[in-house]
C-alpha cells in the first residue's frame, strides 16, 4: 500500500506527539517531520516536501497564514490542513486565502482528524461545521461576476465539490467518468478565476452561488 507523507507544525510537544501517534497508527500515513515555530516549519517542510502539512495557526514567529502562503508559493501541490484552537474570522479567512484546503478545531475527534488528513491528501476540502457556517456568513458576497456563466452540469459538479467530494465520488454521483469530472473542474476554475478547487468553492460560497450549509 502506498503511503502519503505528513508534516506536523505545532508549538506544543504533547500535541505533536499525539498527532504523530494517531497518524502513524494508520497504514497509509507516515510522519516525515515536525516543527515548533513558523520559520522552521517553512524551511523543514519544504525540505521534505510532504503530501500534507498539518498546521497550527499560532506558533512563535509570523503565524500560520504566513507559513501556508510561503509553503504554497514554493510547493503548490502540497495540501495544508489547519488544526487549531482558534476560529477568529481574520485568521480563518487569512489562512484560507493563503491556500489551506481544510480547517479543523483541536477538539475534533481523533478519527475525524485522521479522515480529514486523508481527505485533503486526496484533494478534498474539509471544514469544521462551525467554521463552514462562518465561511458562509462571515463575509458578505463578493459580487462575483462571470463573463462565461457556469453550465448546469458545472453547477452540479461545483455543488458536489463544496460537499468535499473527490472527482471519483462526483463521477459516481452524476454517472459520468472521472476524466469528464476533471474537465468540468478545470472549466469551473477558469470561469471563477481560481487556482484550485478549494478557492473556487470559497469564492462560490461568498458569492452565494453554492451553500455549504447542507
Amino acid at each position: 500500500m502506498d503511503q502519503f507523507s505528513v508534516f506536523i507544525a505545532d508549538d506544543h510537544e504533547l500535541v505533536r506527539l499525539a498527532l504523530r501517534g494517531m497518524i502513524e497508527s494508520e497504514d497509509d500515513m507516515v510522519v516525515v517531520g515536525e516543527a515548533a515555530d513558523t520559520e522552521s516549519a517553512i524551511t523543514e517542510c519544504l525540505l521534505v516536501s510532504p503530501d500534507v502539512l498539518v498546521l497550527d495557526l499560532r506558533m512563535p514567529g509570523k503565524g500560520g497564514a504566513h507559513v501556508c502562503r510561503k509553503v504554497k508559493e514554493s510547493a503548490p501541490a502540497m495540501k495544508v490542513l489547519v488544526l487549531t484552537s482558534f476560529e477568529e474570522d481574520e485568521e480563518l479567512f487569512g489562512v484560507l486565502s493563503a491556500g489551506a484546503c481544510g480547517y479543523l478545531l483541536k477538539d475534533t475527534p481523533p478519527e475525524r482528524i485522521v479522515h480529514a488528513i486523508r481527505a485533503v491528501a486526496e484533494g478534498q476540502a474539509v471544514f469544521d461545521s462551525a467554521v463552514a457556517s462562518r465561511v458562509i456568513t462571515g463575509r458578505s458576497p463578493c459580487g462575483l461576476e462571470l463573463e462565461d456563466p457556469l453550465s448546469d452540469r458545472e453547477m452540479e459538479v461545483l455543488s458536489l465539490m463544496a460537499r468535499g467530494m473527490s472527482n471519483k465520488a462526483i463521477g459516481k454521483q452524476l454517472w459520468i467518468g472521472e476524466t469528464t469530472v476533471k474537465t468540468h473542474v478545470s472549466h469551473i476554475l477558469r470561469k471563477l478565476n481560481q487556482a484550485d478547487r478549494t478557492q473556487a468553492v470559497l469564492a462560490a460560497v461568498r458569492a452565494g452561488i453554492v451553500d455549504l450549509g447542507n
